[in-house]
């Protein structure tokens, strides 16, 4: 290939078209947990997540909502991943490779995003949201300026089993908010897990029967008399999503309310990924090396949002 302005600018078009579909092929679950939060600054104060009231009968004065009491930060971070490709080889049209190279790129800039939100839910056991407390933890307050304020508990540590998901479930359906009001959850709701309770999963969502067993009462203490077939109460009742991403336990689980248009994490988009070029044949790089760049680049964060729309087990107790 002759290179010139024409044939690098084409070169790039192609490379661009190959970066964007794999980008967009990328499944995306971040997307599914997190609230997408557009930011125009190097960090942003979210102080309204301890002031989501219910609506109240008019009487009197108004009763207003402290949107300033919660000084819970998200700071941005840039990330980028950027590859050289040989002038050498571009003239010689050895072009295949680097469009696997190309589309590889694409691939990991739509990961970046699910890894980054994955290792902030499964750190929720100990890293601190706007309450002050573990994401993921007991007695925790709806209003954490307020010592009066009513508390609610979102950590487990039972293994997942048909009985620890309906307890976890229950929990949710069951939480009241800072004004002792139910919050109305399970309206939709997803079971994340590692692919290590992929099988557990299906079994407590996705089975039409299962096996019940009625224990003696009489004669031998504990002994099962019969086992039979019964409907699964729990099929349908959330959506298994299997994330490839929670490295950091086979035993952790998670059940999160997803149907509100505020999410249990928070993603803080400044800049989308874009996939950037250095290939003026003039630039310093380019002369010095004889190769052209090609990068992806974004700046985003992930923090959390509302732990009272999660629940999370270790799954180790």
């Amino acid at each position: 290939m002759q290179i010139n302005a024409t044939s690098i600018g084409n070169l790039f078009r192609g490379f661009h078209a190959l970066f964007m579909e794999a980008l967009q092929g990328c499944p995306g679950i971040f997307n599914k947990i997190s609230v997408i939060m557009p930011s125009s600054t190097a960090e942003e104060i979210y102080a309204w997540l301890n002031a989501l009231p219910n609506m109240r009968e008019l009487v009197g004065t108004v009763v207003i909502n402290d949107l300033g009491a919660s000084d819970y930060r998200i700071r941005n971070k840039e990330y980028e991943a950027t590859v050289a490709l040989k002038e050498a080889d571009i003239e010689r049209d050895r072009l295949g490779l680097y469009n696997a190279v190309m589309s590889s790129l694409g691939i990991a800039a739509g990961d970046a995003k699910d890894l980054l939100t994955a290792l902030m839910l499964e750190g929720g056991f100990t890293t601190k949201d706007y309450t002050g407390l573990p994401f993921f933890a007991a007695n925790k307050p709806h209003e954490p300026n307020n010592p009066k304020s009513a508390k609610f508990t979102n950590l487990m540590t039972e293994p997942l089993s048909a009985a620890s998901y309906s307890a976890a479930k229950a929990n949710l359906k069951g939480r009241k908010n800072s004004q002792n009001r139910p919050m109305g959850l399970g309206r939709k709701l997803i079971l994340v897990v590692p692919p290590a309770l992929e099988t557990l999963g299906q079994q407590i969502l996705e089975t039409e029967f299962v096996m019940q067993t009625a224990i003696n009462t009489a004669g031998t203490p504990g002994t099962a008399v019969a086992s039979a077939a019964v409907s699964n109460v729990n099929k349908g009742s959330a959506e298994l999503v299997v994330w490839s991403q929670l490295g950091g336990s086979d035993t952790a689980w998670f059940l999160l309310e997803v149907g509100l248009p505020i999410k249990p994490l928070v993603f803080q988009l400044e800049q989308d990924v874009k996939l950037l070029s250095l290939t003026q044949p003039d630039s310093d790089h380019v002369f010095k090396n004889h190769e052209y760049l090609y990068q992806a680049y974004g700046r985003w964060a992930v923090g959390y949002g509302l732990p009272q729309l999660a629940v999370g087990s270790t799954g180790e107790g």
